[in-house]
């Protein structure tokens, strides 16, 4: 027994020396057989690790060819859920794997009918990332209906607002007048018309011509608004997201009429003209700033096509004449005068 002891005495007391000896050399050696074994193990793609990834966001792809295939998704997209996944991924890219790399995704190139369809959730496995093993959703459920497209829908303007003070506002023009509208052949059928809103008090006081983007409506024959993102408005192939409104604005302005030389001729033998009067007295128009500019008042024998032959008259002569407005004149307050001659003996 005694033999015994002293020998495992001494046992220990080498194992303490060869421990001790040389200690930093022996700790080293085992630091870089540690980092080898591990630099050995990361670089076997055999060797893979489960890694668990949250809130990933599921793709949409290939909407296009859906609606080129005459389909289109009318609900299921509108409030995707997020996916929880697990994924074998090799150790060597275990730390720098992202959610990104797996590409969860819908693939709409695979509806082939209407009604009620159910997509897989379909993953990317890939020899540098790996595999997804397990998902938390792995299907989603749509309405599918067909997609159409309807040309030559018409554009009318809905106007409101009134223009600049002292300035006239012509007859306005909307581009394009008709539009093509595609969608489910559900929302796409129903409309009849685009409706362009186009308020005129946001029209600058200036002369000439004015373009303005303005919104539009889709409407039914009910004149309720179609309102949909699944509605798409083109014309001649470019998708809109307004219209274009052409104005005209005209300065207006105040003139009182002159009734010189509106007559011809001579009364009966024994009579005069006592007073020649207009009604009404004065008139506004509205013309290019040139027209504006040029006139102090209404001459009255330049804007009717003939004037009043009073030859003989010995009565009060009274005639409605009608307004020709020469070029450059876009509007006046009254389009007849009713011109009044008196007529008397001297």
């Amino acid at each position: 027994m005694a033999g015994q002891k002293i020998d495992i005495k001494a046992t220990l007391l080498r194992l303490k020396m060869w421990i001790t000896h040389n200690w930093p050399w022996k700790l080293l050696s085992l630091f870089l057989a540690i980092c080898l074994w591990s630099g050995l193990i990361t670089q076997d793609e055999s060797l893979t690790r489960e890694k668990v990834f949250n809130n990933v966001t599921i793709n949409i792809v290939n909407a296009d060819t859906l609606r080129r295939n005459g389909f289109i998704i009318v609900s299921g997209l509108e409030s995707l859920p997020t996916v929880r996944f697990r994924a074998d991924v090799p150790q060597k890219v275990y730390n720098i794997a992202s959610a990104s790399n797996y590409n969860l995704r819908i693939d709409l190139a695979r509806i082939h009918d209407t009604g009620e369809q159910t997509l897989n959730i379909i993953s990317t496995t890939t020899n540098t990332y790996g595999t997804v093993t397990e998902m938390s959703v792995s299907t989603v459920t749509v309405q599918v209906e067909e997609y159409i497209s309807r040309s030559r829908i018409p554009v009318r303007l809905s106007t409101t607002g009134n223009p600049p003070d002292g300035f006239y506002a012509a007859g306005a023009s909307v581009d394009p007048s008709y539009v093509t509208v595609s969608g489910p052949r559900s929302l796409v059928n129903s409309i009849v018309r685009c409706v362009a809103d186009y308020n005129m008090a946001l029209l600058t006081p200036v002369s000439g011509l004015e373009r303005t983007a303005v919104p539009y409506r889709l409407v039914d024959a009910s004149g309720d608004e179609i309102d949909s993102a699944l509605i798409d408005v083109t014309s001649e192939s470019v998708r809109l997201d307004s219209l274009l409104v052409e104005q005209a604005l005209y300065q207006t302005r105040q003139l009182t009429i002159n009734t010189t030389d509106l007559t011809v001729g001579t009364p009966a033998q024994g009579y005069v003209v006592k007073r020649i009067t207009a009604e009404p007295a004065t008139l506004t128009i509205a013309a290019t700033n040139q027209i504006i500019n040029a006139l102090s008042e209404i001459h009255l024998v330049e804007f009717i096509s003939a004037p009043i032959d009073i030859s003989d008259a010995t009565t009060i002569i009274s005639r409605n004449i009608r307004l020709e407005r020469p070029a450059g004149m876009a509007w006046s307050s009254s389009d007849t005068i009713l011109i009044t001659v008196e007529i008397a003996p001297e």
